[in-house]
């Protein structure tokens, strides 16, 4: 285009619009303006450049660029989720390009011109949420969607405060980030219309109405004093005024009553200071319809000076649907918890990476922390020794797809205490079958584990004081079946070791004696004795009657006849 100084290097506006080739042509340099006879370049960086020329022979000269494909940044260091949600938007016709950590995120967004980003709200190196106020400190404009996973719902509304366009949890549904994409990348153009719309009146206030009244969302422009200059078809639709009922009339008309004394206020620091603290932030309150009713709504802010007047403009959409689901997804995670907290368990939702998703509150108590402490937080951070034990069963699991019963493992409390836990761990599957983490049910056995050991202490005492004794002894249940038996009653009728517990004593007496043992009182009797082959020799035996909570016991001495009992 010969006359046209160029800039040699694209630099990112401070603000842009995004206009159809009929009011202007994009090229590297910045918008070309077509006005009259004259050709105006308008920088990147502000500096301006005009020639004289045919306005004809321009068109005819050069041809208009095409717009670049929208550019999104994946921010996660899941490589399986960046490649699906990879796949999925390059097939919708976006350049896609993928951070790790948030500082690769930061310095990609200081280099490179985004549509929209989709951040991870837990990266290895940086907090989802310090990333975020990063990157909108760099570029207040860019929609970031915050990518969560059953974390604590007070991280997700957290997101939005620092400014998250939205959230999506995982696993994702293709068509709903497809939609949450599109919608970002139109707030972002449209943002950045309204951040230079003062340029579009400029140069073409008509053609500027026509973008604003075929945006899906409600765009309003008002002046310094707050009366309403620009009211487009959406914001018809939204508020139920038609603009020849709303222009001229104070913004006032469209906010409830408890919003109004700020807004004046508000209006006044910016008249007497030109204090514009909102200016390219995204706002959450209610807006008022025709009707009375209030709906909730979020709305972007910008502000510039046109002519030596001050224009306010405001991008409103309503967010009623999204706060539905935000009640609705906050009343399940109440009542998982309540669930979850219900539970006689520990119970822990783990990922592949160790990292706890969710917790109730038995297994936080356990850690002398509260559930939103341990949440979101890796397993070795309480469990520095054991951590990687249970980590290689979580991974048994996920990858298996079998759950694995029964474990009894130890492990510390917040205390330093050791105690004792028995746990089950079992896949956690998506709607399709995948495996998405681990679900750990552990039980403290601690009490159950040391009245085991004292009753098997017990038994080792009871074993060794038969073993002791110079007659056989035997202990029946009161069905007659044998219990115990010591070596001496082994050799006595002729069995080997462990060979005679589970006998009945009908076995090894004669079934009058066995009469005589279920009824006698303590005392000495004498009867007949079988040994395992068969053959019978005389007995004296010493009965007594024991009983215990488990129900009566006999113990049975027995001696040859001719020894005395």
């Amino acid at each position: 285009m010969t006359g046209v100084d160029r800039e040699t290097s694209l630099k990112r506006p401070s603000c842009s619009v995004l206009v159809t080739h009929r009011i202007y042509a994009q090229y590297p340099a910045g918008f070309l303006s077509l006005k009259g006879g004259q050709c105006q370049t308008k920088q990147w960086n502000g500096r301006t450049k005009t020639s004289q020329g045919s306005l004809t022979a321009m068109l005819m000269s050069t041809p208009v660029s095409t717009q670049p494909a929208p550019t999104i940044l994946i921010v996660d260091d899941d490589p399986d989720i960046t490649l699906v949600l990879q796949d999925l938007l390059e097939h919708a016709g976006y350049r896609v390009l993928v951070a790790g950590t948030g500082a690769e995120a930061l310095a990609k967004v200081k280099t490179e011109s985004f549509s929209a980003v989709l951040l991870d709200l837990m990266l290895p190196d940086m907090d989802g949420l310090s990333v975020l106020t990063l990157v909108k400190e760099l570029d207040p404009v860019l929609p970031v969607i915050m990518l969560t996973a059953f974390v604590e719902v007070a991280k997700k509304h957290a997101s939005l405060t620092e400014g998250a366009f939205g959230y999506l949890t995982k696993p994702y549904d293709g068509e709903e980030v497809k939609a949450l994409i599109k919608r970002a990348v139109g707030v972002n153009h449209l943002s950045l219309e309204a951040a230079s719309a003062r340029q579009a009146l400029t140069a073409s206030e008509e053609r500027f109405r026509e973008v604003v009244q075929t945006a899906p969302d409600a765009i309003v422009l008002a002046d310094g004093e707050g009366f309403i200059l620009s009211w487009n078809s959406a914001a018809e639709r939204l508020f139920g005024y038609s603009a020849a009922e709303i222009l001229g009339q104070s913004l006032t008309r469209i906010m409830p009553e408890r919003y109004r004394a700020n807004h004046e206020r508000a209006l006044a620091r910016v008249r007497t200071t030109g204090d514009l603290r909102l200016k390219g932030t995204v706002v959450t309150m209610h807006g008022l319809h025709k009707d009375g009713r209030e709906f909730p709504i979020e709305m972007s802010l910008s502000s510039w000076m046109s002519g030596g007047q001050r224009v306010h403009c405001g991008i409103v959409r309503d967010i009623t649907a999204r706060k539905e689901a935000e009640a609705r997804l906050l009343q399940q995670q109440i009542e998982q918890q309540v669930l979850l907290d219900l539970i006689p368990a520990m119970v822990w939702y783990k990922d592949s990476h160790n990292r706890i998703l969710r917790a109730n509150r038995r297994a936080a108590e356990s850690l002398h922390k509260t559930v939103s402490e341990i949440e979101g937080h890796a397993t070795d951070e309480f469990y520095p020794e054991e951590a990687e034990r249970y980590h290689q069963d979580d991974l048994e699991v996920i990858v298996s797809g079998r759950a694995k019963l029964g474990i009894v493992e130890p492990y510390r409390t917040g205390s330093g205490e050791k105690r004792w836990v028995q746990t089950d761990k079992v896949p956690y599957l998506d709607t399709r079958g995948n495996v998405l983490g681990v679900l750990v049910f552990a039980q403290d056995i601690t009490e159950r584990k040391q009245q085991e050991a004292t009753s098997q202490e017990r038994e080792d005492l009871l074993r060794l004081v038969m073993e002791s004794a110079t007659n056989g002894l035997f202990v029946a249940d009161a069905e007659g079946k044998i219990e115990m038996a010591n070596r001496r009653a082994e050799q006595q009728f002729g069995y080997e070791a462990g060979e005679l517990p589970g006998q009945r004593l009908m076995q090894v007496f004669s079934n009058l004696l066995c009469d005589t043992i279920a009824m006698t009182a303590p005392g000495v009797e004498h009867g007949t004795g079988r040994r395992k082959d068969g053959t019978e020799f005389p007995a004296s035996i010493q009965v007594r009657r024991l009983e215990t909570s488990k129900g009566m016991h006999v113990v049975v001495a027995i001696s040859p006849a001719e020894e005395p009992a």
